[in-house]
């Protein structure tokens, strides 16, 4: 195992650095660190820092510890010290992945019953005979090490593991935080309609992708369990049924994956990702303009986050999304999307509105970088510029499109919301002085003290982003999301809290 000494100094989330400094010989490397319960394959969102000076460290500090080279970089079994849930769960290590303390691991000497003895391990008779070995939560090396092994029928049990690998690394795939996510799965089949199809349409595509992944998971468990239960003679002991809760991988669920997909289209506005390629688009380095045809990235690192439109162009997030819908289902289908996106959801939180496109915008207001900061366990990469309880000013930057003039332009654009502010506020005046009907008297009003509100807040907001811009900082994406994030706020209510 490895053990750093300092986490918050040697240790990242895979997303808060430049993916081309991460390998087997590169500054970071991929590490396993235990994580929800979990079979098969994932729970790998982080890495660790292994350039010579780190590893000197590790060899030289009293606190922490690094294996010998043998031992690096070797394909394995790993699982989470601690247990919780539905208990014990094994993962297939790669050659690319480190392991710490959190992560217990098995090497081979001899590969060759690598998969097998992954099989073995996640089976009820396996599970059953470490819970009288072991009744704690926590389970170490040497319970592994004890379960008595058996080894027949290994054709048949290899090629269910191969298959459940596979199954389980789809899902994990699936979600932005892995490292080889390539897509949201709800554009998957988009080309195969010809950009003319319905977000619902796409969403049931995927319900039935991963039900069937699931269906076919637990099945493959199931004779796992039947191989097992066989060969070890418990028959009479053990049954070979899983429950569903002790399957690992995902169903579809509307509401997260329709945000899902939002937090994708987000992404492709601030070009991490592009409808043109799969994966990674931009992380950092040198930006790539040829890689955005069918949508193009906003210039500006910059998206407002407004409960009304005042700008036609890019710093529009329903401008934007209107786009995005056009560009991958067609722009026959757009209104109906926006309607099925909306309705995904909580329409009782975000229907101040009676509109989609109202719901959608006070969901982005309100929960959406709530919602990216859990996702990205508190290690957000889209930041929120936030100037307080009126939300006179919210808008999102992309952590690694930043430079230093990033905030002098922000300041810039938050000017012309304001500008936008005033001339709604004045028209809103004279149709309250025009207006005759009560209850359009009472909306105007409300209006008009909302709208003093943002503006009074966005002048002292201005205030901050003034004295920050005029001295600008550099960021460092290796110093990771929370040093970076304090660094750029100098002291200063700038962003919304991690």
């Amino acid at each position: 195992q490895i053990k750093t000494g300092n986490n918050d100094l040697y240790l990242r989330k895979i997303w808060e650095v430049n993916p081309k400094y991460i390998g087997k010989h590169k500054k970071w490397a991929l590490h396993a660190k235990g994580g929800e319960y979990r079979r098969w394959y994932g729970n790998v969102d982080t890495v660790i820092n292994i350039s010579p000076k780190a590893i000197n460290h590790y060899k030289s500090d009293h606190v922490a510890r690094f294996p010998k080279d043998n031992v690096l970089f070797r394909k394995g079994i790993t699982w989470s010290l601690i247990s919780s849930g539905s208990g014990f769960a094994m993962r297939y290590l790669s050659d690319m992945t480190t392991f710490n303390l959190a992560a217990p691991s098995i090497l081979f000497h001899d590969e060759k019953y690598l998969i097998y003895i992954l099989g073995f391990l996640n089976s009820v008779v396996a599970r059953s005979i470490l819970k009288i070995l072991n009744p704690t939560i926590n389970t170490n090396i040497n319970n592994i090490i004890n379960l008595p092994l058996r080894i027949e029928n290994i054709d048949n049990v290899e090629k269910l593991v191969f298959q459940n690998i596979s199954l389980s690394k789809s899902d994990w795939d699936a979600f932005e935080t892995s490292w080889d996510f390539q897509r949201s799965p709800l554009l998957s089949h988009v080309t195969e309609h010809n950009h003319n199809w319905l977000l619902s349409e796409a969403f049931t595509t995927w319900q039935t992708e991963t039900q069937d992944r699931f269906n076919q998971l637990k099945s493959n468990e199931e004779e796992l369990n039947r191989i097992f239960i066989n060969l070890y003679g418990l028959q009479d002991e053990l049954t070979p049924k899983e429950e569903d809760k002790d399957v690992s991988i995902r169903l579809a669920d509307r509401e997260r994956d329709i945000k899902d997909f939002l937090s994708y289209f987000i992404g492709c506005i601030f070009g991490r990702y592009s409808l043109d390629t799969d994966g990674l688009a931009y992380a950092g380095g040198n930006w790539d303009a040829d890689k955005y045809v069918s949508f193009k990235p906003n210039e500006n690192n910059l998206l407002m986050l407004t409960d009304t439109q005042y700008f036609d162009d890019e710093r529009d997030v329903i401008v934007r999304l209107r786009e995005f819908l056009t560009k991958t289902f067609g722009a026959d289908t757009v209104n109906d999307n926006l309607n099925f996106i909306a309705e995904s959801l909580d329409a009782n939180k975000y229907a101040k509105g009676t509109d989609s496109e109202t719901i959608i915008r006070n969901y982005f207001i309100n929960d959406f970088f709530k919602d990216h900061d859990k996702k990205y366990s508190k290690r957000p990469i889209y930041w929120e510029f936030n100037s307080g309880h009126s939300k006179g000013f919210k808008a999102l930057m992309y952590l690694h499109r930043y430079d230093t003039g990033e905030l002098a332009m922000v300041r810039q654009n938050m000017h012309n919301l304001q500008a936008g502010m005033n001339s709604r506020l004045s028209v809103t005046q004279k149709l309250l002085d025009a207006e005759t009907v009560s209850k359009n008297k009472t909306i105007d009003r409300r209006i008009i003290a909302n709208l003093k509100k943002q503006i009074d807040e966005i002048v002292k907001y201005d205030q901050i982003l003034g004295s920050l811009s005029a001295n600008p900082v550099d960021l460092d994406l290796d110093d990771g999301v929370l040093v970076n994030h304090a660094k750029l706020q100098n002291g200063y209510k700038l962003l919304s809290k991690l």
